[in-house]
């Protein structure tokens, strides 16, 4: 009937500031908490996007207002923008750049970047995700990559991280085809 949530409301109001379709915003939230407000997970993330606390906290909400789903997509909605200014010299492509946005959501930045590195050693797209960086995220799991000099950020299991970035799409272009 066109409703996805009981949060589309301010899954519109922040999807503007990121220039998102603000489907997108549902599918992650569908993903990381399956809309449950009170979600909190096995790291300590909660609310609705699934804050860590540290990042909540930089971006001014206390461990109590995580819970709250206007403050969390706001912050989360902050963290995505932050994301994207990083990334948007190095992925201009901005279909391409929301996929690496995802990734360093669910990863952190870091391990995103030592896995657009191993992409360019390795004689693969860095600026592209699937098939490219989709792959060198889940090398970051072998010693033989991790311990690579142009990985910073050490061991990380990413395919944890090709999942999320699969799944989010798949619900969003469910959303799209569902939803008004």
């Amino acid at each position: 009937n066109g409703v996805i949530s009981p949060y589309d409301y301010i899954f519109k109001k922040y999807s503007t500031e990121i220039d998102w379709d603000w489907k997108l915003l549902a599918a992650q939230a569908w993903c990381e908490s399956r809309f449950d407000t009170t979600a909190v997970s096995w790291a300590g993330a909660r609310g609705l996007m699934q804050l860590m606390p540290g990042t909540a906290r930089a971006y001014g909400l206390t461990q109590e207002q995580m819970s709250n789903p206007d403050l969390n997509v706001k912050a989360a909605v902050a963290n995505i923008k932050k994301l994207n200014k990083y990334l948007e010299k190095r992925i201009p492509d901005i279909n391409e750049r929301r996929k690496f946005i995802l990734a360093a959501y669910n990863s952190g930045i870091g391990h995103v970047l030592d896995a657009m590195a191993l992409a360019e050693k390795y004689g693969k797209n860095p600026q592209i995700w699937t098939g490219n960086v989709s792959e060198t995220i889940r090398w970051k799991s072998n010693p033989e990559y991790f311990n690579d000099e142009v990985c910073k950020y050490g061991y990380f299991r990413g395919k944890e991280t090709n999942m999320y970035v699969e799944k989010v799409e798949y619900y969003y272009n469910y959303f799209c085809n569902n939803t008004k």
